[in-house]
Formats: structure tokens, sequence, C-alpha cells
């Protein structure tokens, strides 16, 4: 359709005619489509009125006008609410007037083909898609085209064309009503195309506005369960272990979390926002590995699990996070169903192209009636032993969406109080060799004793929390405030400013926050040279894998999803801590070797380098000192000394000294000049002091240093 000029300017007018009328979608585009046709209408029925009094044809040229009748509906389309009845009323009076005329003009062959404009009425009521309206006009069209049929032997014959003017018109009528046709077919397409093409978008801003908010739930639930889960497990760690109550909560707040990740995954496969991320590798140690994790819960019911595979080694292309999920799912439900002493097995074997994983136990099984919809959406049997189970009728459903997302079946056969079986089919597919399975790291054991962080900082360490909920940082000040100095920012936005003013130590930050998010908050830190060396950790609920690759790649060094286990966190920040040896090793020589970059280095470099620069500019002026390196760098004294405290461990003061008395040494074994002139040189006037600098710096006096420097120098 663009390729009719017109097309843009007509359709973008009768956008803003019919705007006020704030009609529905469909009604708008029917409107439209009928107001172009009749205006083309209009067009070529002038084109005939003119022809036919061209030849003087009063029968055609009174037919023409009392069609033209039918233009006075023509306002009707921008002020009567009903635009379909005035259009069936339209259709109707031109079938009427059509039929008419071919009577008054004896018949269909000598009627100037104007019979052709009756079939193009017929075939224009498709744009109403209402099968009763096109009925009505349809049905019409045939009554008249019997009544011509059944009248035609005693039609009048003192109307007729001459043969040539029947000729012309039939001709006339003919090619008109072609390009009639072939105009509108083509703008009711453009129309049509338009309206699933806006629909589509509708469906997907629905779709992803779903998504959003079922990961705002998700968030929402995360974060008191990141208050309840760790307030649980410290109380656990100081004594109350065998306090059943205590246990109940951490595994109700367990179960809760499952559910709500299982709610978001089902709501991003819904909106299509669930992608697949496949690696290559062998599936067996992967899979051994997911039903060693659930073997635990099974010893707490006494059940005996058992894992056997046909061959050691089944490389393929497969989902990790998806399989854990589906495999899992599986594990739980059948740990979940089986009585205390029952037993659980898990097979796997390759057969036809596809990998199969067969879960059996001898649990309570599911009635033939349920197993048709078992996997249906939030569908629970009903019956005693699955409501004291517990459950939402979710795991299932999710677990076979993911396994038609990843093009594979599940089957189930159950035999009540027997054997229950499911079989998980997954293609086997060699696509990504180059992508290999990445190293399975264990967490932290929870009973592990937690690293005595006060040996290793003779002083606390300053630690900025940016986190929107009271409760979450409650719990971590209660956590960490006799390891860390700790300040705290309710958002993104006043945790900059903080960051800016402080120059902490390490940061963590929540996502989810007003004002200014946690990805931004990460972005902007570490585009800015004062704060670009603070690690950074994300501590969010957002769990998905879009949200951590996108945390890593603002440049947070560590993503740690709600709820958190306490000395992990712990663990992560002192490591993040550690690594500030490299930044020592690396700064504190004051040069750099370019040969060594590397990308996490880079935004330092740029500032040590500036720094660096500016002191050697400025090195025989011997006002230069840190209130003017200050102003040149654009930061606070206090921001420069702990970023460069940061870097080097070291002062900004004693920096500067170090480059100056360098710089001496570099002269004094290269050049001829006096010790005077190269006191000078470096911005000393005083010799004593340069003297007791140089002593301090290279343990000798600059007198001694010469005598040296001239005992080692061969003998010419």
């Amino acid at each position: 359709m663009e390729s009719l000029p017109l097309y843009k300017p007509i359709d973008a007018l009768l956008e803003k005619l019919l705007k006020y009328r704030n009609l529905p979608e469909t009604s708008s585009v029917v409107a439209k489509y009928f107001i172009i046709e009749l205006g083309l209408a209009f067009l070529i029925t002038t084109f005939f009125f003119i022809v036919a009094w061209a030849l003087s044809a009063e029968i055609m040229m009174r037919y023409i006008l009392t069609l033209s009748l039918v233009f006075l509906t023509w306002p009707c389309f921008f002020f009567v609410k009903k635009l379909e009845h005035v259009i069936l009323f339209s259709k109707l009076y031109a079938l009427t007037v059509i039929a008419f005329y071919v009577l008054k003009m004896g018949g269909i062959l000598s009627s100037g083909g104007i019979i052709f404009l009756g079939v193009q009425t017929v075939l224009h009521t498709l744009i109403f898609k209402k099968f009763r309206w096109m009925f009505y006009v349809f049905g019409t069209f045939m009554v008249f085209l019997s009544m011509l049929f059944y009248f035609n032997p005693i039609l009048p014959t003192d109307n007729l064309l001459s043969p040539k003017e029947n000729l012309l018109f039939t001709f006339l009528n003919l090619a008109g009503i072609t390009t009639y046709l072939l105009v509108c077919a083509m703008y009711a397409f453009k129309l049509f195309t338009g309206l699933e093409k806006k629909e589509a978008e509708r469906q997907k801003e629905l779709n992803d506005a779903k998504t959003r908010l079922y990961s705002n739930i998700t968030h929402e639930f995360r974060t008191p369960l990141t208050v309840i889960l760790g307030l649980a497990d410290s109380m656990q760690a100081n004594g109350y272990s065998k306090d059943s109550k205590i246990d109940t909560i951490i595994r109700n707040g367990k179960n809760l979390l499952q559910l709500v990740d299982q709610m978001l995954d089902l709501s991003r496969l819904e909106s299509g926002n669930l992608t697949v991320n496949k690696i290559h590798g062998n599936i067996i140690p992967f899979l051994r590995y997911i039903f060693q994790l659930q073997e635990y819960y099974a010893q707490e019911k006494n059940l005996k699990m058992t894992f056997h595979a046909e061959s050691q080694s089944y490389e393929l292309d497969f989902d990790p996070e998806k399989t854990t999920t589906i495999v899992s799912n599986l594990l739980g439900n059948a740990i979940k169903f089986t009585p205390s002493g029952g037993e659980i097995s898990m097979s796997v074997k390759a057969l036809n192209g596809y990998i199969s994983i067969i879960i059996k136990d001898n649990g309570i099984g599911i009635p033939e009636h349920h197993q048709d919809k078992i996997f249906e959406r939030f569908y629970q049997t009903d019956d005693n032993n699955t409501r004291k189970a517990g459950g939402a009728g979710i795991g299932l459903a999710l677990t076979k969406e993911l396994i038609t997302l990843l093009n594979g079946s599940i089957q189930l056969k159950s035999y009540p109080g027997i054997e229950t079986t499911f079989t998980v089919n997954l293609p086997i597919t060699a696509h990504l060799k180059n992508r290999t399975i990445p190293t399975i790291i264990k967490a932290p054991a929870e009973q592990q004793q937690l690293p005595d962080f006060h040996e290793k900082q003779k002083e606390k360490k300053h630690l900025l929390l940016v986190e929107d909920n009271q409760d979450v940082v409650e719990y971590l000040i209660s956590c960490y405030q006799s390891m860390f100095k700790i300040d705290v920012a309710n958002n993104g936005k006043k945790g900059l400013e903080l960051a800016h003013k402080k120059i902490p130590d390490i940061i963590i930050s929540d996502i989810m926050m007003p004002e200014m998010d946690g990805f931004e908050l990460c972005k902007r830190l570490k585009e800015d040279y004062r704060t670009s060396h603070i690690p950074v950790i994300l501590l969010t609920a957002k769990a998905d894998i879009p949200s951590r690759i996108e945390g890593l790649e603002k440049g947070a060094e560590a993503y740690v999803v709600k709820p958190f286990n306490q000395q992990e966190l712990l663990v992560r920040m002192q490591k993040l801590l550690e690594l500030r040896t490299k930044l020592y090793q690396r700064y504190s020589t004051g040069s750099i070797n370019g040969a060594e970059a590397d990308l996490w280095f880079q935004k330092e470099d740029q500032f040590f380098d500036k720094l660096t620069d500016l002191i050697k500019e400025n090195m025989q002026d011997e006002f230069f000192g840190v209130s003017t390196l200050c102003r040149e760098m654009a930061m606070s004294k206090s921001q420069l000394y702990r970023k460069f405290k940061a870097l080097t461990n070291k002062s900004v003061a004693r920096y500067i000294k170090t480059l100056r008395m360098q710089k001496a040494r570099q002269l004094l074994q290269t050049t001829n000049m006096n010790i005077t002139e190269i006191a000078y040189e470096v911005g000393m006037k005083s010799l004593s002091t340069f003297s007791q600098l140089f002593k301090d710096e290279f343990g000798e006096s600059p007198t001694g240093f010469i005598g040296h420097n001239q005992q080692k120098s061969p003998v010419s």
C-alpha cells in the first residue's frame, strides 16, 4: 500500500477526523474504509455522468443521480454513533436502485453492465466481519436477481440503451468496478494489516506489563522473605537449632520462595520473555548433581533414592537452568507424595535421537481421571493426600511448558498406590560444541564457621548500603555492624551522592528503588573516576538471568539474589576487598606497565595517569601540593584522599614527595647537575629538607648516593 502515493496523507487525515469520535479500533477501520469507498465511488460516478451526458443517455443519467443520493450518508461517519447501520442502509439502498433501473432498462443484458455494481456491493460487505449483516445484503441481492430473471420476458423496452451505448457502458462499468475493487481491496488489506500490527504491539505491551507486574510481585515477596529467612538462620545458628518451630519457618519460607519463582517463570513463559540458553556438554554429571541435591530432602523421610544411567557420557546441547527446574520439580513431587520408607529412582537413557529422563516412585500416585489435567495450571487433585502435601498446582504446569520450550515432551503413567512414572524426552543436538558446561561451584556449607573478619582488618572498612526496605537494612546492619562502618541510603540517587561524598570501600545496592534504580547507580559509579574503583554488589530479588547479566554488564562485581545467606554475602565482600592488593601492587610504585593492560584496571589507569602527569608537569613548583591537585582533578580533599588510599594504600602528599625524590634520583644518575640545581628542579628550595626527604626515601643522603654511584662506575 505504500506504493499508492496518496495513501499516507489520506490515512493521516482520516485518522485526525475520526480521532474525536473515540471509536473502537475495528469500528475506526471500517469507517475509514467506507469513507474511502464512497470517495472513490463519487469520482467514478462523476466520470460516468459526464459520459452519459455527452451521449445524451438520459436513463443512465437518471440512474447515476438516483444512486448518488447514497453520498448523503458521508457526514454520518463523523456524527452517527452506529456506523455499521448507516453502511448497511447504504448497501441496501444501492441494491434497490440497481434492481429498479435494471428492470426499467429491460433486463441485465441491456442495462449497461450496472449489475456489476450489485456484485461489488455484496463483496464489500466482507468488511463487516459480521455474518448476519453479510447475509442481509447477499439475501437482498439474490431476491432482486431472482425478480430480474422472473420478470425479464415482460420488461419494458422503451428505455433501452442503443447497442453501442450498452456496450460502452458495460465496458466502463466493468473497468470501473475492477479498478474500484482493486484499490479498495489494497486499502482494506493495509488497514487490517495495520490493525493486526497494533494488536500485536498491544499484546506485547500487555505481556511486558504482566511480566513487570510479576517481577515486582516477586521483588515484594523476596524482600520480606530475606528478613524472615535471614533472622531464622541467625536464630538457628545461635542455639535454637533444636526448636522445630525455626525449622518450620525456614522450610515454609523456602517453599514460598520456590512458589514465587515458579509464578514468575510462568509469566515469562506466557509473554515469550523466557529465552533458551543452551550449552554443550555431558549431561550425566549435571543430572547426577541435581539428583544428589534432592537426596538431602529424601533422607528426612527415610526414602531410598537410586540413580542409574545407561552410559556415563551423553554429549548434547541443553539448558542447565531449565533442566534443573524440570528435574527438581519432578523429584520434589516424588519426594512429597511418597510416604516414609518408599523408593524413588531416576534413570537416563538415549533412544531415537532423544535423551530420556525417567523418574519413578511408589507413592500415592495419580488417579486416572486426573492424569489428563495434571499439567494444567493451578489444577490440583482433590483428595486428602494431596491436600496434606500442599501445593498450588504450578510446578507440573511449569515443568511441561519448559519441556515444550525445549522442544521436548513428557509422559505420565500412574497406578495409584503402586507406581508413578514421569518420562521426559529432550532432543539430542550438537549445535553448540564450543559452548561448554560451566564448572559447578557448591555454595558454602551453612554450618561452616564464619571467617574471622576482624583478624584481617586493622580498622573497619566502610560499607554503603543502598536499600529502600527498612527491614532489610536493619537485618544487614545487625549482621555486619561489628565488621564494617555502615552508611545507608534509601534510593539510588541518595546512594550516588553519598558514594561521592564518603568514597566507601564497598557498596551493596538493591535494584528496584525509587528515583534511581540499582542498574543506573552501578553504571554511574563505574563511569565516574572518583568511584570507579569501589566494588559493587547488587543484592536484589530480581532472580532472572537477563537481570543478572544486565547487572554484571553495568559493572557490578557480584550479583546476589534475595533471600541471601549471611555467610555467603560476607565471604563475597571479603574476597572483593582482598582484590585491593592487586590495586596496591599496580599503583604503589607510581609506574604502570602498559603491557599489562586490563579492562578491569582501565578506568583506574586513566585516573592514575592523569594525577601522575599533573604532578610531573608541576614538579618545579614548590607550592604545588594536595590543594592544587584537588582543584585540577575536580575533587574534594576527602574524595581524593579516599580514592588514592584505596588504589595505593598511601596518602597523596606522600606520593607527591615520592615522585619528587624519584625524579631527583634519576637526575643524579643521568646528568651532571649539582645537588642544589636538582633540588630546585624538583621544587625543593631548602637543601636540608631535600636531603632529609631523599634519605627517608632511599636510605642515604644525595651526597652519599653520588659517592656510592661513582664507586660503581667503571674506571676509564
